[in-house]
């Protein structure tokens, strides 16, 4: 038992070194490029290129090759020997060996191939054995993170599609997820405040220190058009699910976490433990008033007092259910 869980433990701290030394030394490669001004190479005329690293699909071909050449050996060799009594699991074993080898030569030619070359108004992908395709800008409903040890992203159509997608290793993911935030992400959430279920648009509630209104726009890991509540506070954008802001208004919650960055939570000091960090932020504010506290800040950035918080309760209880 000891034995597997120091094999285990070995494992998982190899694993841990491997990915955060490929990892720093990577952003450290393309920051000392940046430094000495080196341009990506940008292909037929794109703004960005990304294409995965030399390493990623050499280092792959390499073992593959490897497993190739010794499934073919251990096949070869147990297929001459199995009349002699040899136990025939052995050939199975070459024989996986051996295609995966060959899964994995095929696998090195994909992202060898794999581009994404963003121009002024579309994107040409091309993932995997695939032929290239376009995809125009207006498509992207989403831009979500992929979760995994080495990070990226991935784009959405409305109906929850994956359109394409991008390792964090990637040469040029940097400037392609810039990219996206200026031409996909910042004018969605900017876009004009959408229509309730009879048509009619629905009109913004604005206060003091911010405001705020009712639209759709794409959330969740399939990127699903959903209703939610934006607050504008200067320069930012919070996003709310109405119904737990709702939830909030009706006191049946005490905070509510924003969907998308920035991480941010809207409370109502009567609700909220007083012995909590959130009741040491909200000490000494009113109870009927609202706050909004940014991650990792002593004081709430906004508060809405007296006459906003009663307009805004009486805003989101009007809201399209």
């Amino acid at each position: 038992m000891w034995i597997t869980i120091t094999s285990v433990g070995i494992a998982m701290v190899a694993a841990f070194i491997i990915t955060t030394s490929v990892t720093a030394a990577t952003k450290r490669s393309d920051r000392r490029r940046r430094e000495r001004g080196e341009p990506l190479p940008n292909e037929g005329g794109a703004l960005v290129t990304v294409r995965l690293r030399t390493f990623q699909w050499v280092l792959i071909r390499v073992v593959a090759i490897v497993f190739v050449v010794v499934g073919a050996l251990l096949s070869l060799g147990a297929a001459t020997t199995i009349s002699t009594g040899i136990d025939p699991s052995l050939l199975i074993v070459a024989i996986v060996v051996l295609l995966a080898g060959i899964g994995g030569i095929l696998l090195s030619r994909s992202l060898r191939r794999t581009r994404v070359l963003a121009m002024e108004d579309h994107l040409l992908v091309r993932q995997g054995l695939q032929r290239e395709r376009r995809v125009d800008l207006p498509q992207i409903a989403a831009v979500l993170p992929i979760a995994n040890q080495y990070g990226g992203l991935q784009a959405r159509d409305v109906t929850g599609k994956r359109l394409f997608h991008v390792m964090g290793l990637a040469r040029g993911y940097a400037e392609l997820e810039a990219y996206l935030q200026e031409r996909v992400v910042r004018p969605r959430m900017t876009a004009p405040a959408g229509l309730g279920p009879n048509g009619v648009s629905v009109p913004p509630w604005r206060g003091v220190a911010c405001s705020a209104d009712w639209t759709t726009v794409p959330l969740g890991r399939g990127g699903r058009v959903r209703p939610v509540i934006r607050l504008f506070v200067g320069g930012d954008v919070v996003v709310l699910h109405p119904a737990e802001v709702r939830a909030l208004i009706d006191g049946r919650t005490g905070v509510v976490e924003s969907e998308s960055q920035p991480l941010a939570f809207l409370a109502s000091p009567a609700l909220v433990d007083p012995t909590s960090l959130g009741g040491r932020q909200l000490a000494g504010l009113p109870p009927e008033s609202l706050a909004l506290l940014y991650d990792a800040q002593e004081a709430p950035a906004v508060v809405l007092r007296d006459g906003d918080a009663l307009t805004f309760r009486a805003w989101v209880s009007g809201l399209p259910r």
